[in-house]
């Protein structure tokens, strides 16, 4: 695994979708189609050298359905960007993993694979092979459109990081590291919590638990951080957008962040952090 291909999201509508991160946020849409045979309508945008999946229900028996029902719309799972994806399910298929796809399918993405979801205690992780031209870490392919850097006092450059809750920090580190071969980078401590950073290419995965552990089924995606020049106006602008956004402060990892509460941003807790 060499990085995060794109994080998928569950939304009721894809207007409203579109109306926060292609027009609010101005990422383009590089691919949407009809998937009949998953119940969805999909599409694509592109963050940098990684993507946002939007995933609409058709089918009231389409999986993702089940999941908005269940969960409420937002992050759905996390696409893992694999070199080779039948070598990687056959390692995930030697070691036992619990997997829904036990062979690499034909997706909307690529050939892909998704885990169990109880083999990340609850979290949703697909591993996924893309086409070419959707494999993308050239910056001059990375999707952002030319009248934005032109004319636009922000920009969003990338997926900084994604956050994983889970009820075991270290039992999570430990798969990553055996079924993916990603190392945790670095571990901390903040009073009952645990954080462990891992950063398979150059989106982190940030992984938070309880120091005494949780209910072994608690996994979930937590939130998503976009990496943003000028964060002061992008924050005017999505307030001027009726978006409920807080105020730039400082960020423990450094630089400034600031947040859109997920009520307006599709079930999504979206934060932009600005390092410039």
């Amino acid at each position: 695994i060499r990085d995060v291909h794109h994080v998928g999201i569950a939304v009721r509508g894809m207007a409203e979708a579109y109306a926060l991160y292609r027009d609010a946020l101005g990422l383009p849409i590089i691919k949407e189609a009809d998937v009949p045979s998953r119940g969805v309508k999909a599409a694509l945008l592109a963050v940098g050298g990684s993507y946002l999946e939007l995933i609409q229900p058709t089918d009231e028996g389409s999986p993702f359905e089940k999941h908005i029902k269940e969960r409420g719309a937002g992050l759905h799972h996390i696409g893992l960007l694999a070199d080779d994806v039948d070598s990687q399910v056959a390692r995930l298929n030697e070691l036992a993993v619990l997997l829904e796809d036990h062979e690499p399918r034909e997706g909307f993405t690529g050939r892909l694979s998704y885990l169990a979801p109880l083999a990340f205690d609850g979290a949703l992780l697909e591993v996924v092979e893309p086409p070419k031209e959707q494999g993308g870490r050239s910056k001059k392919e990375d999707g952002q459109a030319d009248w934005r850097d032109q004319l636009a006092t922000w920009r969003i450059t990338r997926i900084d990081h994604v956050v994983l809750h889970v009820p075991s920090v270290d039992a999570a580190c430990m798969r990553f590291e055996e079924y993916f071969g990603v190392p945790t980078k670095r571990r901390m401590e903040r009073g009952p919590r645990s954080f462990a950073f891992l950063r398979p290419g150059d989106v982190v995965i940030e992984v938070i638990g309880p120091n005494d552990g949780g209910d072994p089924e608690s996994g979930r995606i937590a939130g998503l951080a976009f990496e943003v020049r000028g964060i002061d106006e992008l924050a005017e602008s999505l307030r001027e957008k009726g978006y409920p956004v807080g105020e730039p402060h400082a960020a423990l990892q450094g630089g400034r962040i600031v947040s859109v509460h997920h009520s307006g941003a599709c079930g999504v807790p979206v934060a932009f952090i600005d390092f410039s």
